[in-house]
């Protein structure tokens, strides 16, 4: 391989790693017929209602309720337990998780 073409190949690689990594910033991590609960990672606090993990958190939420729904609760979820935690010393990762419970009104 040229080293032209081994410059591309390692562009194009870390491309795919880089928007790879961005793929999906929130989920549903639990899903009921009428409702369910949409999670998404913030950093502080300040990230909660700004966030692109928020708007894509409530985009689903839309997606499961077309015609109408409203948020039952919001909060922290808790990543681990603590005492896993202490067990790792904080080494689990400085990232949390929002949870948005919802129910769908028709």
């Amino acid at each position: 391989m040229t080293p032209v073409r081994r410059a591309g190949a390692l562009v194009a690689v870390a491309t795919a790693v880089t928007f790879g990594g961005c793929g999906h910033n929130a989920s549903l991590t639990h899903e009921t017929a009428t409702g369910g609960v949409a999670t998404f990672s913030i950093q502080s606090d300040e990230d909660i209602l700004s966030s692109v993990g928020r708007r894509d958190a409530l985009a689903l939420v839309r997606q499961k309720c077309p015609h109408k729904w409203r948020i039952v609760k919001e909060g922290e979820l808790p990543k681990v337990s603590q005492a896993a935690d202490r067990l790792w010393r904080g080494q689990i990762g400085a990232d949390r998780i929002w949870g948005i419970q919802f129910t769908c009104d028709e």
